[in-house]
């Protein structure tokens, strides 16, 4: 495990319990009811959210439909406050690349609030493209800082961030990562914190 991942895990290990009225967990509940408003289900998909935290998004969509809900994360401690919250779903600690699924064996993909920790982000949006069925789409959240912050952030503050923060994207950035892995169809846009992305395949 990298240094940047293992900075991660230790950081949301310690925050787990907590998590909802911590400083992260305010922030990403805007991009949470964001997504669950945009995210497309049908009756039955397999949902797998990646850097699930304690859950939330998951549970979130699961009252919106009958999903199959999966989540993985690096946090042992945030895998087992999901497993508390969400007992019906399954959870595990686990990277985000490699994914430990098969072939075209999901329909929705989601990352909330964590596309900038991923040390590998060509080798996750690679997996994200290997594990959907064809018409599954992946589904991110990021913040949305303007492009001064965005340097300042990515420059002076990350390289010494004890959270795990790797590289905070532009919407045009955030973009071409899909676009070149070669999803049919990718749509960006930015709205109040965060930056939204659909990709479909």
């Amino acid at each position: 495990m990298d240094k940047k991942t293992e900075a991660s895990r230790a950081a949301y290990n310690k925050i787990a319990a907590g998590y909802e009225g911590s400083r992260e967990g305010r922030y990403t509940r805007f991009h949470i009811r964001e997504l669950a408003d945009t995210i497309l289900l049908r009756e039955g998909d397999v949902v797998l959210d990646v850097a699930c935290g304690n859950g939330a998004l998951l549970r979130e969509l699961a009252g919106r439909a009958d999903i199959q809900g999966n989540g993985v994360d690096i946090a042992e401690n945030m895998v087992q406050e999901a497993k508390r919250r969400c007992p019906h779903m399954k959870f595990e600690a686990m990277p985000c690349c490699p994914l430990a699924w098969g072939e075209e064996s999901v329909d929705v993909i989601t990352v909330c609030c964590a596309f900038h920790h991923f040390a590998d982000p060509w080798g996750f949006v690679r997996e994200c493209k290997r594990v959907l069925r064809k018409g599954g789409a992946a589904y991110v959240a990021d913040p949305n800082f303007g492009a001064a912050v965005r340097f300042l952030a990515n420059r002076l503050c990350f390289p010494f961030s004890k959270s795990g923060d790797v590289k905070v994207y532009s919407q045009k950035e955030l973009k071409a990562f899909f676009e070149q892995a070669g999803f049919r169809k990718v749509e960006a846009y930015r709205k109040g914190r965060g930056v939204f992305l659909k990709a479909e395949k």
